[in-house]
C-alpha cells in the first residue's frame, strides 16, 4: 500500500503540489455522452417559496453578526425563482464598478442549510480573489432550515433550478458567465454534480456557468449500487437523479474518512472519475474546511465536532493542510477556466 501511494505521488509530482495523503484520482475530458431521457421535471422540482426573510438565528448561530463583522450583505429576497414565482434569499456581494471584470462565485449550502462554513468560504473568496460572491439559500425561502433526509423534493433537482436562477440573477447584475463558478458542499456538492450532468437544462447551465467545485458531495443515484439495497430501490430519478457525464469542468473533493457522504455511495466511474479532476484526501472527514477557529478566522487544526443531523451525527474535523490545498486548487481551477 505504501509503495502504491508513493508511485501515485511520484506520478503527479511534476504537475501538482498536493500534501501527503491527497491523491489526484482522475483528470477526464468532458464527455459528449447524452442522456436523452434525463429530464429535470420543472413542475415537480419547485416547492413554493413562502418566506421573504432569513431567520435571526438559524440552528442557534447569529447570522447577522457574522455577515456584518466580515463586510458581507444581509440576506434578502432578491433572486427570482426559476419559474418566476417568488424570490430566493441570498447574500449578494458584488465588487461595485468592476463586477464583469472579477470572477463570480455562487456558494450553495448543504443539507444543514446556510452555515458558518458557507460564510467563511465567501469571506475567503472576497479576500483571495476580490470576487463577486453570492451565498444562496434554498431552504429558508421555503420555510425550512434543513433537509437532513436528503432524498426528498428538496434535493438535487430543486437545487439545480435554484442554481440556474441564481446564475441568471448575477448575470443580470453584470457578472460575466465565462467567469462565474459555483462552489457547493455536501448536498450543495451533489447539486454541482447534478447541475453539470447532461440533462434537458444543460444548455442554459453551460451558458451561465464556467465550472463547478463539489466539496464532499452526496452522489447516490438511482443507478448506483446503493439503489439495490433494502429501501434504496424505492428511490426514483426525481429524488436520486443521474450524475454524469458532465457538460462543463467539475472538480470534486472527497475524504476517505467521511461517514456522511462516503464515496461508496457513488457510481465512481461516472460521478467521480468522470469529473475533470477528483482529489481524495486520506483520512479527511466530512467538512474538513469547517471554520473551527471562528468565521473568517484561522482554523484550529484537528478540532472535531459532531453534525446536528439527527439521522447521522457524523464527525467533522478541521484539517488546515487539506483546507489550504482545496482552496489553492479552487484558485487554479478558476484561473484555468476563466476566459480572458
Amino acid at each position: 500500500m505504501l509503495e502504491s501511494k508513493q508511485n501515485m505521488k511520484n506520478l503527479f509530482r511534476n504537475d501538482f503540489c498536493l500534501p501527503f495523503g491527497a491523491v489526484l484520482l482522475s483528470m477526464a475530458v468532458t464527455s459528449s455522452w447524452a442522456a436523452s431521457n434525463d429530464v429535470i421535471a420543472v413542475e415537480k422540482a419547485q416547492p413554493p417559496i413562502t418566506v421573504e426573510f432569513a431567520p435571526e438565528k438559524p440552528h442557534g448561530w447569529n447570522i447577522e453578526r457574522h455577515l456584518v463583522k466580515n463586510g458581507l450583505n444581509m440576506f434578502a429576497a432578491n433572486v427570482p425563482a426559476f419559474n418566476g414565482q417568488g424570490k430566493l434569499l441570498s447574500s449578494w456581494n458584488p465588487r461595485f464598478g468592476k463586477v464583469g471584470e472579477r470572477p463570480t462565485f455562487i456558494i450553495i449550502h448543504g443539507g444543514h442549510g446556510v452555515s458558518p462554513g458557507n460564510i467563511d468560504t465567501a469571506i475567503w473568496a472576497v479576500k483571495t480573489l476580490d470576487a463577486n460572491v453570492m451565498v444562496l439559500d434554498s431552504y429558508w425561502s421555503r420555510g425550512r432550515d434543513e433537509n437532513w433526509k436528503t432524498w426528498t423534493q428538496y434535493g438535487a433537482n430543486m437545487r439545480t433550478l435554484d442554481l440556474i436562477a441564481a446564475a441568471r440573477f448575477v448575470k443580470s447584475e453584470g457578472a460575466d458567465p465565462k467567469k462565474t463558478f459555483v462552489i457547493g458542499d455536501s448536498q450543495g456538492g451533489w447539486t454541482v454534480l447534478r447541475a453539470f450532468t447532461n440533462h434537458n437544462l444543460s444548455g442554459e447551465v453551460k451558458s451561465l456557468l464556467a465550472g463547478g467545485i463539489a466539496l464532499y458531495p452526496n452522489c447516490y443515484a438511482k443507478e448506483s449500487f446503493w439503489s439495490g439495497l433494502p429501501g434504496g430501490g424505492a428511490a426514483n430519478t426525481d429524488i436520486a437523479p443521474p450524475l454524469g457525464d458532465y457538460v462543463a469542468p467539475v472538480h470534486v473533493f472527497t475524504g476517505t474518512a467521511d461517514t456522511a457522504t462516503p464515496t461508496s455511495q457513488c457510481n465512481v466511474d461516472r460521478a467521480l472519475k468522470g469529473a475533470e479532476k477528483w482529489t481524495s484526501f486520506e483520512g479527511a472527514t466530512h467538512a474538513w474546511d469547517t471554520p473551527s477557529g471562528g468565521v473568517g478566522q484561522p482554523g484550529v487544526d484537528g478540532k472535531c465536532s459532531r453534525a446536528l443531523n439527527v439521522y447521522n451525527k457524523f464527525a467533522i474535523c478541521r484539517n488546515n493542510q487539506y483546507t489550504d490545498t482545496t482552496r489553492n486548487e479552487i484558485v487554479a481551477f478558476v484561473e484555468r477556466h476563466t476566459t480572458k
